[in-house]
């Protein structure tokens, strides 16, 4: 398995407590929960049965039944399955019937429990039942699954009923770093270099079922115009399918991410409000917690500013490109991809979603600086111009507790390149800005991250500290 290896090693304790576990696991769609527990607990699992977004309470109860009936083969059920505590009984009657052929823990497995648990369908009820009065008796592995974060936060892990604080593990999926995307698409015979990694990742993110269907001999611009610009391609359509699929009345959480693609430094909550319409109630912040913790947004302190005006940035990588290139295309060629990644407009995206990509690899960053196992605070910057100094704005700052600060300079660069004279002199005005208006005491460090190399040149000397190329992200 690709990755994944602090979850392997969580799971692996579970196997070997002697106690029961309760194990919720996170994870956006499409990032591969499902794959993880399917392919560690493997032969071991006792019982499995996923939610369906569209399915009623009284279709999931048919096919809880029937799982029951395939999975306990020749096991008359006691109970009608006409609510979810007698459905939950048979389970119990079915593992207690079937404990004397096991030799290890039963693992019972829900998938996409959001979806079971419609609303009065009292699954949650019954599946506390479960827990409090079989499974942690009995030494047992229950596993819950769900791509809805916020719901599964809310509903399992600061639920106050039946299941307050019963639950003994919490793993929260990530999408893959560019490490493990290289890792993922060598096992499938897919050996890019560091430009062509870039280039997918930029596009498709480290999500597992987006990158399962890149071809091997084939390069990123080919892969992104059948899969993003083709009729049938997987990904034309799955801006709305995904967020349909997680959020409840999603048409509020699309308007969210449409305004900050709209700005590339990012919105203050406020900001996001005034700009979609929507009111600033709870509900609103609600939908922006959503949309956090499935990943598709990030917030980001804005240096020496209050909490409250903390910045807001898209991070999702197919989001972002979605509506930079794929929304509202009408007209597509077979070289469509191929002629608009030598385009201005690709330029802009690029340069915004390698940001993102530094964002998304920041402790990569930390790690090239030497100082991954120091405290640090990660924020942006930003300054109004004034009559004395011009206004400046700096995307990525990372304040150390060794009293230093990395200005963080992300340059997307294919290849090798030497800092020109316009781009060292915007540097310099930045660095000037920021110590006028941060007013700090502290060493300032310039620190330019690229996919290329930097070439030393005379601009570069004595204004760039520390040069990080993508390829030494990948270590």
């Amino acid at each position: 398995m690709v990755g994944r290896k602090e979850e392997q090693v969580i799971l692996k304790k579970t196997l070997q407590s002697t106690s029961s576990e309760f194990i919720a696991i996170l994870g956006r769609r499409r990032v591969g929960k499902t794959y993880l527990i399917e392919e560690f607990y493997g032969d071991d699992m006792a019982f499995q049965m996923s939610g369906q977004k569209d399915f009623s309470n009284k279709d999931h109860l048919a096919v809880f039944k029937e799982k029951l009936m395939e999975q306990f083969k020749g096991i008359k059920l006691p109970n009608r399955t006409d609510n979810w505590l007698n459905g939950v009984k048979n389970l119990i009657y079915c593992l207690e019937k079937t404990k004397g052929i096991r030799n290890k823990k039963a693992i019972v497995f829900f998938d996409e429990v959001p979806w079971l648990s419609k609303p009065k369908s009292k699954f949650l009820a019954a599946l506390g039942y479960f827990w409090n009065e079989y499974a942690r008796k009995n030494k047992l592995i229950l596993v819950i699954c769900g791509s809805a974060s916020s719901w599964m936060l809310s509903k399992i892990v600061k639920e106050k009923g039946s299941l307050y604080n019963r639950m003994t593990k919490l793993i929260h999926i990530q999408p893959f770093t560019i490490t493990e995307t290289k890792e993922f698409l060598e096992s499938k015979g897919i050996f890019y270099n560091t430009e062509q990694l870039i280039h997918i990742y930029m596009a498709l993110g480290g999500i597992p079922h987006y990158l399962n269907e890149v071809e091997p001999g084939t390069s990123a611009v080919q892969n992104i115009q059948r899969m993003c610009f083709t009729k049938n391609g997987l990904l034309v359509n799955e801006f709305g399918n995904l967020y349909d699929a997680l959020f409840t009345n999603s048409q509020d959480h699309k308007k969210i991410i449409e305004a900050l693609f709209k700005t590339k430094r990012g919105l203050t909550k406020l900001q996001i409000a005034k700009e979609t319409d929507l009111s600033p109630n709870g509900a609103f912040y609600s939908k922006i917690e959503e949309l956090i913790s499935c990943g598709f947004i990030m917030e980001v302190n804005d240096l020496g500013k209050k909490s409250k005006n903390n910045l807001l940035r898209l991070i999702d990588e197919y989001s972002l490109f979605y509506h930079q290139f794929i929304k509202g295309t009408k007209t597509i060629s077979e070289n469509h991809w191929h002629t608009l990644s030598n385009t201005p407009l690709y330029h802009t995206w690029s340069g915004y979603a390698f940001e993102n990509f530094c964002f998304r690899h920041i402790n990569n960053i930390k790690k090239a600086l030497g100082i991954n196992g120091m405290i640090s605070n990660t924020a942006s910057f930003y300054a109004k111009p004034t009559e004395k100094e011009p206004g400046a704005q700096i995307d990525m700052i990372i304040d150390r507790a060794d009293k230093c600060i990395n200005i963080i300079e992300c340059k997307y660069f294919k290849e090798d390149f030497y800092l020109t004279k316009v781009e060292a002199e915007k540097i310099k005005s930045r660095k000037a800005v920021f110590k006028y208006h941060s007013n700090t005491k502290k060493q300032l460090f310039v620190t330019l991250v690229s996919p290329g190399k930097l070439i030393p040149s005379k601009e570069s000397l004595g204004l760039i500290d520390q040069a990080i190329s993508a390829e030494s992200l990948l270590g």
